[in-house]
């Protein structure tokens, strides 16, 4: 049975660098056996400022119930997100404290995109919120850095060395998916 893996950008800024390394992390994770993936740009989403959440909603507007059903039927997610001021962008934060069963006992692997760093304080502090979801942060991450440098518009520079980085990760999380997912089953 395959995986269902959804990519969560998580920013909503136009132009956003990040959006590019969400791209090719999406576009890559498809090309596995065995998995399956779907991009999801907060943008997309009704979810600007957290005012209720999914549950509290009556009545439920249709696209958040689509949103609750594609969270809920994921064995695990890869967020892509850039650091804002050593921390997470509040359009993550909304969209993640929109739900929370959906999220629960599921694996996220967590990119960090920006700066020096390549976004590793945005993760570290991600990692407590997953926790705080009742969900597992996989061990590796990926930090991006210099996206201006090293990125164009149709992805890396040098595709074959992002490619070794993300695969890693991604077997990571299918390995963590298809654990937690034995486990939910049992």
């Amino acid at each position: 049975m395959s995986l269902y893996l959804p990519v969560l950008l998580g920013t909503l800024r136009d132009g956003s660098r990040s959006e590019r390394v969400a791209r090719f992390v999406f576009d890559r994770l498809a090309q596995r056996p065995g998995v399956q993936t779907r991009l999801f740009d907060p943008e997309e989403w009704p979810f600007p400022n957290l005012v209720s959440r999914e549950w509290e909603m009556d009545p439920q507007p249709p696209r958040v119930a689509e949103f609750v059903r594609e969270m809920a039927r994921a064995d695990g997610f890869l967020v892509v997100a850039p650091e804002y001021n050593h921390g997470y962008p509040g359009a993550l934060k909304n969209m993640l404290d929109a739900l929370y069963d959906e999220w629960n006992r599921k694996p996220f692997a967590l990119v960090g995109v920006g700066g020096v760093s390549g976004g590793l304080r945005m993760v570290e502090q991600l990692r407590l919120v997953v926790s705080g979801l009742g969900a597992v942060s996989v061990p590796a991450h990926v930090p991006v850095q210099s996206v201006a440098k090293e990125w164009g518009d149709a992805g890396p520079l040098e595709p074959d060395r992002w490619a070794a980085r993300f695969d890693r990760l991604f077997d990571e999380l299918e390995w963590y998916a298809r654990a937690l997912r034995a486990a939910r089953q049992a």
